[in-house]
């Protein structure tokens, strides 16, 4: 009888142990019923669309800057009215003056209507249309009558302006290709 009990007893502490493994085996949060076995992909501290970190080299430098606008857009070597690249001011003029001034710099770019009318922001905003972009060949031999007076205008333009702050957009020297263009009286605007 006591060699029943222990033998019985042996059998219980194994169906035990059996049960208890599996009960501690049970997770009720993954897709298995019975996990033998952690996956990766399902613990918090693993990301699989994440790379690896890796420390960044001591002497790395990310890059290697030219400095702000102010540096990067300034250019030490100015073209004047007699040297400066005609192509490339109309092309310059083309691009960034004409939708607004014209192809001749008369005023009458194919933006002009839609400036001048009343049913934009600007007019209303403030109760009344804005002005017509500026006549650049009138203007070149009555108003802003030099060249550097131009060039200081288009530098003075600030941002909430009709007209784009260029001195953020182009060089020094592409402003006064496109100025010297303007003025030109055999290849530019001014013939």
């Amino acid at each position: 009888m006591k060699k029943y009990i222990s033998l019985n007893k042996r059998f219980l502490v194994s169906i035990s142990l059996v049960v208890l493994m599996f009960s501690c085996a049970v997770q009720e949060n993954n897709t298995y019923p019975i996990e033998t076995f952690t996956e990766m992909h399902y613990s918090q501290s693993y990301r699989a669309q994440e790379p690896p970190r890796l420390a960044a080299v001591v002497d790395a430098v990310t890059f290697n800057s030219e400095g702000g606008p102010e540096v990067v857009l300034n250019d030490t070597e100015y073209p004047n009215i007699k040297n400066y690249d005609v192509k490339m001011a109309s092309e310059l003029y083309r691009v960034n003056c004409s939708t607004c001034h014209g192809v001749t710099g008369l005023g009458d770019g194919s933006a002009t209507k839609h400036i001048i009318s009343k049913n934009n922001f600007y007019s209303k905003v403030n109760g009344m249309p804005h002005n017509a972009p500026a006549n650049l060949v009138d203007s070149a031999a009555n108003r802003l009558n030099t060249h550097d007076l131009m060039i200081t205008y288009i530098n003075a333009v600030s941002e909430g302006q009709l007209m784009p702050a260029f001195k953020k957009l182009l060089t020094q020297k592409e402003i006064r290709e496109i100025v010297y263009y303007i003025f030109d009286k055999e290849n530019g605007l001014s013939k």
